[in-house]
């Protein structure tokens, strides 16, 4: 999956969902003059959030204007909103196809290269060892069934709450989605609360490999979806860009749930440019 560098790769990418009380519009305002170069944009940021309604292509078609007009680049549709079971039954399987279809969608329509979903929450423990081909062929089913000229890459962020890391399923799950042309999105928080600080030198090449797509944070290794600034955590970023250095990845900033974003952006702008270069760098040489 490393082997062609993503669009986005080397550009400062910021994420709206790290500014969750602002309408997309001044969140993407926020970036911009932060001094972001591309943004991941929350699907729940795209309509008008005080009451329940539909979204259409044309919510994501004025937000790819909007964007276009400031000069940032779409990384990213993150899609990571509402219910998502292929797991429970025929009919579950079905719906969590068309509920990727929806967003297979929007995500062409804002004009996104990668549509950003999870793996999905899983209680019949039962259905643990089948799971990540479960997943995948839920994939495979939306991309194939997808009308779309375009089609987006699917990347799945994992969560400590999720099968893959909550049941030690990091190597099937991988498989299996390269397998449909997936990937796995490195949310370092996630990874460092559910495997401890040092996760890094714990991911074998094949889950690294299936890696596409990275949020960039600290973490203190216990507080799930706070997404801390780099230095304020316990995580040795320098070694996980090492490990992830020469594979054309993207790394887009998380800094959701922390209270005081636009403080840290100021703060740490340059450590989050020196993870984005070293990312560019040379891979480090098998031990």
């Amino acid at each position: 999956m490393t082997g062609k560098a993503s669009i986005d790769h080397g550009l400062l990418i910021g994420m709206t969902v790290a500014l969750p009380q602002l309408d997309l519009e001044s969140a993407i305002d926020v970036l911009a003059a932060s001094g972001f170069e591309a943004v991941e944009v929350f699907m729940g940021q795209l309509g008008p959030r005080i009451v329940e309604v539909p979204l259409f292509e044309a919510h994501a078609a004025a937000a790819r204007s909007h964007m276009s007009r400031r000069g940032i680049v779409i990384s990213t549709f993150n899609g990571i909103i509402g219910d998502f079971d292929p797991f429970s039954s025929a009919q579950s399987f079905d719906e969590a196809v068309q509920f990727l279809i929806d967003r297979l969608r929007l995500a062409e329509a804002i004009g996104a290269p990668r549509l950003l979903i999870w793996d999905g929450e899983l209680t019949d423990r039962r259905l643990i060892e089948r799971a990540p081909q479960i997943l995948a062929s839920c994939i495979a089913a939306a991309l194939a069934e997808y009308p779309g000229p375009s089609t987006p890459e699917v990347c799945v962020e994992l969560h400590p709450n999720t099968f893959a890391l909550k049941f030690d399923m990091l190597e099937p799950t991988a498989d299996a989605l390269v397998a449909v042309g997936a990937g796995i999105c490195l949310d370092i928080t996630h990874f460092a609360v559910a495997m401890g600080p040092d996760f890094a030198g714990h991911l074998s090449e094949r889950v690294l490999s299936a890696v596409t797509h990275v949020h960039f944070s600290d973490s203190d290794a216990r507080s799930e979806q706070l997404h801390f600034p780099p230095g304020a955590g316990v995580v040795d970023l320098s070694d996980i860009a090492d490990r992830l250095a020469g594979r054309g990845l993207s790394a887009a900033w998380d800094l959701f749930g922390w209270p005081f974003p636009r403080q840290a952006v100021t703060a740490g702008l340059g450590e989050y440019r020196r993870f984005i270069s070293r990312l560019d760098g040379e891979p480090e040489p098998a031990s």
